[in-house]
C-alpha cells in the first residue's frame, strides 16, 4: 500500500501511479492560486488608492485616472481632492468668474455731490469767518 501526498488513505501502487484525477486536481489548485493572486492585487490597489484631503473619501477610478493620466492631469485641478470636491471647486470658481463679469459689465454709479447745485464748481479754498 502506498500513501500519496495530498490524498487521504492508502492506495495500491497501480492506483497511485495511474493518477486519474491529477489534472483536475492541478487545475483546481491553479484556479485557487489565481483567485488568491487576484484578491491580493485588488487589496494592494485599494491600499494605494488616494484619499481626499478635504472629505476623507477614497477617489473613484475615474478621478484617479484623471490625476494620473498624462493627457488629463494638467486640467485635473487640485490633485489631492476627490471628484466631488473638485466639482465644488470648479462650480465656486465659475460662480466667482460670473460675478466678476457681471460687476465689470455694470456701469459705475455716477457720484452726486448733494451740497452743490448741478453746474457749479466746488470751491477748493474757503474763507473762514
Amino acid at each position: 500500500m502506498w500513501r500519496r501526498l495530498g490524498r487521504e488513505g492508502e492506495q495500491t501502487l497501480p492506483a497511485a501511479l495511474d493518477n486519474p484525477d491529477g489534472d483536475a486536481l492541478f487545475r483546481d489548485q491553479e484556479a485557487r492560486a489565481d483567485a488568491e493572486e487576484e484578491r491580493r492585487r485588488v487589496a494592494e490597489r485599494e491600499a494605494r488608492r488616494p484619499v481626499c484631503k478635504r472629505c476623507g473619501r477614497k477617489f473613484t477610478d475615474q478621478r484617479w485616472e484623471e490625476i494620473t493620466a498624462h493627457r488629463t492631469a494638467w486640467k485635473a485641478g487640485d490633485k489631492a481632492v476627490c471628484g466631488t470636491c473638485h466639482a465644488d471647486d470648479v462650480a465656486r470658481e465659475e460662480a466667482a468668474a460670473e460675478a466678476a463679469r457681471l460687476q465689470a459689465a455694470t456701469p459705475p454709479e455716477p457720484e452726486h455731490d448733494h451740497d452743490q447745485e448741478p453746474g457749479k464748481l466746488r470751491r477748493l479754498f474757503r474763507r473762514r469767518a
